[in-house]
């Protein structure tokens, strides 16, 4: 089934709502306290505050307003019929034996219930910094506690009563699950999501994801280039609705370490880590990527952190922070973590096993895994018949993306002797980064196909992608403006604009501008798209007749109109492939001359595959 590419909000959908839950952190002083405490329990209730305010989930209540409050305007009744408040926690910071003692109570605000309580202590000599370390974990234990509270509800109401954020609650949890069924029943749950609210952001990476999990470790499906298309879209509209949110950017990060685009992917997670620094699922889901990235000991920390953080983590924490045990050769730990993981949490789970057992010489063990692993390949991946020669292989590496070929060649090291290189035979190709020698700029229907430096992008036709072709596939060849312009209007007398077409310019400029803000808010895509590229050109068409203080410039030759309609068009297909791949922009940028004679000249040889 065809799937929309943008989404429009039903009028019949329930209020839009994003939020998880709305906070009030309050303090709990039934007695008096020293001076010192008193600063220190407001101190923490502040951290805590600060760190619940960094998710987008969570709406908290200011801290100059809770502290401000009577003890009867903070009774749980009182704050939600005053400030909407869903949950209250209630934060104690007394004097101990041997330092601070701090007790938290959240509390649900309708029914007046505790729903999860702790107790903290805080060395005196490292009070401060441990009681930092506390809101953290603190705020990290009420996100997940209201998020499974939230989700709990969800999963009894029917999906036409659902508000946007339970639809994404449900939606990843069905992700979860790894099975093509679920996968459908996410995308339903994150489409509907979005009919709810057509921009939520985190609804389009969800689509994203849905999608491009199928291109490592699902069956093969007749739609992967369909697949293909829809992931770049979904992660591309998610961050353009939202780049704040580091949700879009840890899966937008994932997609281009997937994709062997490690310094694109790279600048995602890192964006991620600033955004929230301290968000326990979120630096389990980095630490993996971290490591193929070829940082381990950076990726081990994010994953202790995260461990620490949130010791009520899901299983799935687990088999994710096996990755960067391995790639830092800390295997005996990794496989003590994998060992409390379900089983077949992801299909090459026994052969990531067998290697590890193999390297450090338990060999039975690994030999052991080996059937298990070819069953689960024949389960998730063929379905049900048997693996080709060295497809099993290759796909437990197509589904590992390493940065380093000596993080590669270790696993094959390891798998080499468990003995499944010899089972699966055939070759093997480890995928690596495309060197910048060569590259792909071909048409493919109503989009252009681009490749280089081990990146991908489909952009839609635009004026200047067909010149560059031509001049990609003559390298260093001088080709004469005329020829790439085609026909042209020929005469040079007179205005280039004359002041009632000036005029018209502008009015179209306006109109357009209305146009494709009404474009942007219906989240029509194709629509934008076609808005957008008819304001440049009347832009630039505007700007080429207008001189210095708006005088009209003349026409030259038909040689100069040319070069000027060659350049600018060339210079606008640069600037577009530059923002959906870097790399290839710069390239380009360097490479391509514009004037009366335009040319490609690398300074390094690339064979082009143009077509």
């Amino acid at each position: 089934m065809s799937r929309p590419m943008f989404f429009q909000r039903d009028p019949s959908s329930p209020e839009q709502d994003r939020r998880a839950a709305s906070v009030a952190v309050v303090p709990f002083s039934p007695l008096a306290l020293e001076p010192e405490t008193a600063r220190t329990a407001t101190g923490f209730l502040e951290d805590v505050i600060a760190e619940l305010a960094r998710s987008p989930d969570i709406e908290v209540l200011a801290a100059r307003t809770s502290l401000s409050l009577s003890p009867d305007q903070l009774d749980p009744r009182s704050l939600m019929e005053a400030y909407g408040v869903t949950h209250v926690l209630d934060c104690a910071v007394r004097p101990g034996p041997t330092g601070v003692q701090v007790k938290v109570n959240l509390v649900e605000a309708a029914a007046g219930r505790v729903v999860w309580a702790e107790r903290y202590e805080a060395p005196l000599r490292r009070a401060g910094e441990v009681l930092e370390d506390i809101a953290v974990q603190v705020a990290n234990h009420l996100t997940a506690r209201v998020r499974l509270t939230r989700l709990a509800q969800a999963r009894l109401r029917p999906l036409t009563s659902l508000r946007a954020q339970d639809c994404w609650l449900r939606g990843l949890e069905c992700l979860r699950r790894s099975t093509p069924e679920s996968d459908e029943e996410a995308r339903r749950l994150f489409e509907r999501a979005l009919s709810i609210d057509p921009t939520y952001a985190r609804a389009y990476a969800g689509l994203s994801l849905s999608h491009f999990k199928r291109w490592n470790w699902r069956h093969a499906t007749p739609r992967e280039e369909e697949d293909d298309r829809a992931c770049l879209h979904y992660a591309a509209r998610a961050e353009g609705l939202d780049e704040m949110d580091p949700v879009v950017q840890v899966v937008c990060g994932r997609l281009h370490v997937y994709a062997r685009d490690f310094p694109q992917g790279r600048r995602h997670l890192e964006r991620a880590l600033e955004l929230s620094p301290n968000h326990a699922d979120g630096l389990m889901q980095i630490a993996p990527l971290w490591a193929y990235l070829g940082e381990p000991d950076q990726a081990l920390e994010m994953a202790a952190k995260a461990f620490r953080l949130n010791p009520l983590h899901e299983p799935w924490y687990y088999f994710i922070s096996f990755i960067p045990h391995f790639v830092a050769r800390d295997l005996a730990t990794g496989l003590a973590i994998f060992e409390r993981s379900p089983p077949d949490q992801i299909f090459e789970q026994s052969a990531l096993m067998a290697a590890s057992y193999a390297h450090l010489g338990r060999l039975d063990e690994a030999r052991a895994q080996i059937p298990k692993f070819l069953e689960a390949f024949r389960r998730d991946i063929t379905g049900g018949r048997e693996p080709r020669p060295g497809e099993a292989l290759q796909h437990i590496f197509d589904s590992n993306p390493f940065a380093r070929g000596e993080d590669a060649m270790f696993l094959r090291e390891g798998l080499g002797l468990a003995g499944l290189a010899h089972i699966a035979g055939g070759p093997l190709v480890v995928e690596a980064p495309a060197p910048a020698d060569s590259g792909r700029f071909a048409r493919q229907g109503g989009l252009w196909e681009l490749e280089f430096a081990g990146r991908r992008a489909l952009l839609p036709d635009m004026k200047g992608f067909s010149d560059l072709a031509l001049l990609l596939a003559s390298p260093r060849e001088r080709i004469h403006c005329m020829e790439l312009a085609g026909r042209l209007v020929e005469g040079d007398s007179g205005a280039a604009m004359d002041a009632k077409a000036r005029a018209a310019c502008q009015r179209r400029i306006q109109d357009l501008q209305a146009d494709l803000a009404e474009a942007e808010r219906d989240n029509d895509f194709a629509r934008t798209e076609r808005l957008s590229a008819e304001l440049d050109g009347v832009i630039e068409q505007l700007s080429a007749a207008v001189g210095l203080g708006g005088r009209g410039r003349r026409l030259g030759d038909p040689a100069e109109k040319a070069r000027t309609a060659v350049t600018w068009r060339i210079r606008s297909a640069i600037r577009k492939i530059g923002e959906a791949h870097p790399a290839l922009g710069r390239h380009l940028e360097a490479s391509i001359r514009t004037g009366a004679f335009c040319a490609y000249q690398p300074e390094n040889a690339v064979r082009w595959a143009v077509g």
